[in-house]
């Protein structure tokens, strides 16, 4: 059962957020196909391919039909959704924070070790 659910979901998540809803047009393109070979006996599937695919756009009287063919436009368009969350204002100190505190203290670093020292590419060292 985990395997049918998860196999569901991954099945749901791929049409829905890839470009392969396209396959649910795979009748219109045998239909299409079919079209073509009524009107040329001989045109072969890689020849229509060809013609539909890797020759442009091309505007004849099918062409609404051409544009109906799987991948042959990009109409997956979901954006990533975005919640808006109202930042707080800060205009006004949290309680317990004088407005008047002063400077803050300067870090004193002389007690921290080099780090420089721990390099592992340094020169050698003359003894």
């Amino acid at each position: 059962m985990r395997r049918l659910a998860s196999s569901f979901f991954l099945i749901v998540f791929l049409f829905a957020n890839t470009e392969l809803h396209e396959l649910v047009k795979i009748g219109v393109f045998i239909e299409h196909y079919t079209e073509h070979q009524k009107q040329n006996k001989d045109m072969g599937l890689l020849d229509f391919i060809i013609l539909h695919y890797f020759s442009g756009n091309i505007v004849d009287d099918d062409y609404a039909q051409d544009m109906q063919l799987p991948f042959k436009t990009s109409d997956c368009n979901n954006p990533v959704p975005t919640i808006p969350i109202p930042l707080p204002e800060f205009s006004d100190l949290p309680p317990g924070v004088p407005a008047d505190a002063g400077p803050l203290p300067i870090y004193d670093q002389s007690m921290l070790p080099a780090s420089h020292t721990a390099d592992i590419w340094q020169p050698p060292k003359a003894c």
